[in-house]
């Protein structure tokens, strides 16, 4: 509906009422609509809304809202004073390409902070997640892209409460330029198995104290300042190689990596390792040897590599 621009002046709230049973309703391609979305909708279970960019949302009288779909609106905003036994918290989160949030992160805490699926992108201004009250504890599956400003997933000052214990299965980060470093909690992820990092040219390498211990797949694409996978210059002896599980790596389309690891208890469960576009390669494992249980190893257009590890010949 290209053309429609105002909710009916004759019908509103009042006559939005008259649904009182009504879980779902899905707005798209309403480039022209104007105003607000009727709020007297009680038993709203499931909101979506798609390229509707003039148009403003208030979720603060949704109070059974279980999913909430958004890409393109002009605002966002929880207006209401409801308090935490009246509000059933979001299990699915997909917030894209909104003008502008204008949630307190009181408000925000209150409705966001335990879904289960949390994906954000087009938020241009955002530099922390904590700046709108949004954390990455709570959720399972979270999803980070086109976020320009996002410095970091956590502010210096912020810690982990000891009491939680963060539940995210799987973390993916895309596009994010100026971010230069992953969260110094990383290690208390214990659920954490999958984990992709694309498009974030702010990143040199990951911090071995850091690494997620349960982490099995890692995927890292266009990141062209990565120039090694792990910290070297940081010797903690608490990561043995017995707390690293990671079984799949790919790396993809990073111009400055020069080398995996020098140490071979980052890798030492690889089952499959594919490496690809990345010019300055010239070897996989400085002073290691390949990982015993590799089943797979693919290596493309790495024009310098030279050495895939220490006695190759020997282990291959």
């Amino acid at each position: 509906m290209p053309n429609w621009e105002e909710w009916d002046s004759c019908e509103g709230d009042e006559q939005v009422s008259k649904f009182p049973s009504l879980l779902e309703l899905s707005i798209r391609e309403c480039p022209q609509l104007l105003g607000r979305l009727p709020t007297f909708l009680q038993s709203l279970q499931k909101l979506e809304i798609y390229e509707c960019r003039r148009l403003v949302v208030s979720i603060s009288s949704f109070l059974s809202l279980c999913e909430l779909c958004i890409e393109g609106c002009e605002q966002l905003v929880y207006e209401g004073s409801s308090s935490p036994e009246e509000v059933t918290s979001l299990k699915n989160v997909s917030l894209k390409n909104i003008s502008k949030f204008d949630i307190s992160a009181e408000k925000a805490m209150l409705r966001f902070a335990n879904s289960e699926v949390f994906d954000i992108s087009g938020w241009k201004e955002l530099e922390s997640l904590s700046q709108n009250g949004l954390s990455l504890v709570g959720h399972r599956f979270i999803t980070i892209e086109d976020c320009p400003q996002l410095v970091s997933l956590e502010r210096e000052e912020e810690r982990l409460p000891v009491d939680k214990i963060p539940g995210v299965e799987s973390l993916e980060i895309w596009y994010c330029e100026r971010l230069n470093r992953l969260p110094e909690v990383l290690h208390a992820f214990t659920f954490l198995t999958g984990m992709r990092l694309n498009g974030c040219p702010g990143l040199v390498c990951l911090e071995m104290r850091n690494f997620p211990p349960a982490l099995k797949k890692l995927e890292i694409s266009k990141c062209e300042n990565l120039q090694y996978l792990v910290d070297e210059n940081v010797n903690d002896k608490s990561m043995s190689s017995n707390t690293c599980l990671l079984e799949h790596l790919e790396i993809m389309d990073c111009p400055s990596l020069i080398w995996l690891s020098s140490r071979g208890d980052i890798c030492n469960r690889l089952q499959h390792l594919e490496i690809g576009s990345c010019s300055k390669l010239s070897i996989l494992f400085l002073n290691a040897k390949l990982p015993a249980m590799l089943q797979q190893l693919v290596i493309w257009d790495c024009p310098v590599l030279e050495c895939i590890a220490q006695d190759f010949h020997e282990t291959s």
